[in-house]
């Protein structure tokens, strides 16, 4: 990184949780990164870009993983779903 070579002498301080601070430490020791050195790529790559380096869009799921959580129901012997007598769909 051409900045590497410039000496840091800004400092910036902010606050988050215990466990974001941990997660993200793991996530970046994995790239052999320091929390640190993350977070100036992050400045850095945000200059070049112009803006925030990623997309924050959601990203819509697919088929299968709705498919995963959906609720599947008991199949009666005529292929009819069974609800469970507790669902109330106040038709009645």
């Amino acid at each position: 990184m051409a900045t590497a070579a410039v000496a840091k002498r800004a400092e910036i301080k902010t606050r988050t949780s215990y466990e974001v601070k941990k997660n993200a430490t793991e996530v970046y020791a994995r790239w052999g990164l320091t929390l640190n050195d993350a977070i100036n790529t992050f400045l850095v790559k945000s200059i070049e870009v112009g803006g925030l380096p990623f997309d924050l869009r959601p990203e819509v799921p697919s088929f299968d993983a709705i498919a995963a959580i959906a609720y599947k129901p008991e199949m009666s012997a005529e292929g009819i779903a069974v609800l469970p007598a507790d669902w109330d769909d106040g038709d009645e």
